[in-house]
């Protein structure tokens, strides 16, 4: 008989000595104390756990359209799964991959061991109903419990206030002074999609594309864009859209409708009807039950969608405005990128569809991992993912990751232009300094790891630069 302790967090835990043979694992910084443990943290072999399910899981998400097919969750030809956080697999925003590979690699690490007992610190109820399912026969106790990430209220609370902030700016575009036109269209350009202005430098210079944008080429750009991914307030947005030179840039936001955002509504109320019928499905992948991550899923996924109802009606009417030889665009491996792939190549055919590789790759990273023949260029997208005519790739490994999934016409970029600046760095080493550089979502849990070294060596001067778009320090 044997007691398995399952420690998540940052903060260090003391426990009494219960005198069983206690097994061991943490995940986050956090240190345990107090007993004799058989220690089961392995990261290499934890890393190829992860690898290993990498792809039943995308097949098994993959799965997942469709349920969304039988409820008529479609727009067009478009199913409305491929627009999900759920079909991303975002492991950045949900614990739901990680914690399928933790429970997965305890369960090769204890098979054939009598766990009697488990106790979990610092975890949700999604976690401990993962954890129950690959221990039924345990005695299971939680300690500290936490919250889960998306909780209904809140997230119902988040998508109503964005729908108003919407409504507001189609009230403000109300009273804006339109340029006159002539009665030709704006001659054919080669338009870069962008979000202004946390992609904007001083100089109104994209800092993903930099000098990649010629003369001749134009923004089409968002300021409320989905509210996820940048929250600009009502009240900054005409100041912002007027400060946009009118022969560069083409602002989506002025084409924001009454009759899109109602379109979104229903949309979101469609996809909230489902998220409830499926609180009496169960959802289990190879033996465990998480249902309750997938739930969340779901249920974040019902505000994304809503969300990029708005910004797709706008771009569809920027675009019957313009003549457009081609749009490059990033994030096309996320919702809102399919969206302008779905977009176009339902409507706009003719315009040569680019997305644009703007970040570092894995084959551990399994967001932007597809399951074998999801991927399609071409409609209809009810059974294929959205995906661009081609794809401009920032290394090696970048487009062989892009070519393993299934997309096309895959090339590497000559000159990375958003990391131009890094050549104009002249670094100088420092032996009583040391620099900590933290990424976008591990900022917390790497500070609370390295303090202990910190602490250690008052002789050294660390200096802690968290992501410029961290949230969680």
């Amino acid at each position: 008989m044997s007691c398995l302790v399952i420690h998540q967090g940052v903060k260090d835990t003391e426990l009494k000595d219960n005198g069983k043979v206690n097994h061991l694992y943490c995940i986050g910084s956090g240190q345990v104390t107090g007993r004799k443990f058989i220690t089961l943290n392995c990261a290499d072999q934890l890393y190829d756990e992860a690898l290993r399910l990498r792809e039943p899981y995308t097949e098994w998400v993959y799965g997942l359209n469709k349920e969304f097919l039988a409820h008529n969750l479609t727009q067009d030809e478009l199913s409305l799964f491929f627009l999900t956080d759920l079909s991303n697999k975002r492991n950045e925003l949900f614990d739901t991959y990680e914690t399928i590979a933790n429970l997965s690699y305890l369960a090769r690490r204890l098979r054939g061991e009598n766990v009697e007992r488990i106790e979990l610190y610092g975890v949700d109820d999604a976690f401990f109903e993962s954890a129950c399912s690959i221990f039924p026969g345990a005695r299971a106790v939680r300690v500290r419990p936490s919250q889960e990430r998306v909780r209904l209220v809140r997230r119902v609370l988040a998508d109503f206030l964005y729908f108003c902030r919407v409504l507001g700016v189609i009230v403000i575009n109300k009273f804006h002074r339109k340029l006159k036109r002539s009665g030709e269209k704006e001659a054919k350009k080669r338009y870069f999609f962008s979000f202004f202005p946390q992609m904007f430098d001083a100089q109104l210079s994209e800092l993903r594309y930099r000098d990649m944008v010629g003369p001749k080429d134009a923004y089409i750009v968002t300021i409320i864009a989905d509210g996820m991914h940048q929250k600009i307030p009502t009240i900054r947005y005409e100041r912002l859209a007027r400060s946009l030179p009118s022969d560069k840039f083409v602002l989506i936001d002025r084409e924001f409708r009454i009759r899109g955002l109602l379109e979104a509504v229903r949309r979101y109320w469609s996809v909230h009807q489902y998220v409830a019928r499926s609180r009496r499905s169960r959802y289990v992948f190879q033996g465990i039950n998480i249902s309750r991550y997938i739930r969340q899923e779901l249920l974040w996924s019902a505000g994304r969608i809503g969300r990029l109802t708005v910004v797709e009606e706008a771009l569809n009417r920027t675009l019957a405005k313009l003549q457009v030889t081609e749009l490059v665009y990033p994030i096309f491996e996320f919702a809102f990128g399919r969206m302008i792939s779905a977009l176009i190549g339902e409507k706009y055919r003719g315009i040569v569809r680019t997305g644009f590789n703007h970040g570092d790759y894995s084959w551990r990273f399994i967001n932007y991992f597809l399951a074998k023949g999801e991927a399609s260029s071409k409609p209809p997208y009810l059974n294929h993912c959205p995906i661009p005519d081609k794809v401009l790739a920032e290394d090696q490994l970048c487009s062989e990751i892009y070519r393993y999934n299934g997309y096309c016409n895959v090339s590497i970029m000559e000159k990375v232009t958003r990391l131009d600046y890094l050549q104009k760095i002249k670094a100088k080493k420092l032996d009583d300094f040391s620099l900590i550089v933290a990424g976008l979502h591990d900022g917390e849990a790497l500070a609370a790891y390295i303090r202990e070294t910190v602490e250690k060596k008052p002789e050294i001067r660390f200096l802690f630069k968290p992501h410029p778009r961290a949230s969680n320090l």
